[in-house]
């Protein structure tokens, strides 16, 4: 074991070589690492491109907004069950077709007779049950607020086209 030592001066320094190469290996992974995490966020990049496709959705939303204006088709192609939340009566279809113009949104309008004279009537929203119209309402504006909005059922809207027709 004397000859070996002396053999081994690098057997002395031998220790140090080890922990140096463990230590390479853990800093190369690391970037190798960083390198395959870029490609990854270049591939949502034209991900991306997609997503601008719904954004022509919304002006597909302008057509249903004369739709709204045109009277009760929107109505009708609605669950009974749903509601809607009235903000207010009429008699000027051109009075109704400024307001849902100026609200903008979920605001829409039907005709309907009331003692021989038309009624536009403004509705807002479309709500699964009552209590969301009922909550819809408190975040209208204070001047939508002041008309005293309430919910009605779809159905008690088709039920009113119905007769109107």
């Amino acid at each position: 074991t004397t000859s070996a030592p002396p053999a081994g001066v690098p057997a002395g320094p031998a220790p140090t070589p080890v922990p140096t190469p463990a230590a390479k290996p853990a800093p190369t992974p690391a970037p190798t690492q960083i390198a395959t995490a870029k490609p990854a966020p270049a591939t949502p990049a034209p991900a991306a491109k997609p997503a601008p496709a719904p954004a022509p959705a919304k002006p597909a939303d302008k057509p249903v907004t004369v739709a709204k204006a045109a009277g009760g088709s929107w109505y009708a192609g609605q669950p009974t069950s749903n509601y809607v939340v009235q903000i207010l009566g009429t008699s000027s279809e051109t009075a109704a077709q400024n307001f849902v113009k100026e609200q903008g949104g979920e605001y829409r309008y039907f005709k309907k007779v009331l003692n021989g004279k038309p009624l536009y009537v403004i509705t807002y929203g479309n709500f699964a049950n009552r209590d969301a119209a009922v909550s819809a309402i408190k975040a209208l504006p204070a001047k939508v607020q002041a008309g005293k909005p309430w919910p009605r059922t779809v159905a008690s809207v088709q039920q009113e086209l119905a007769t109107t027709r």
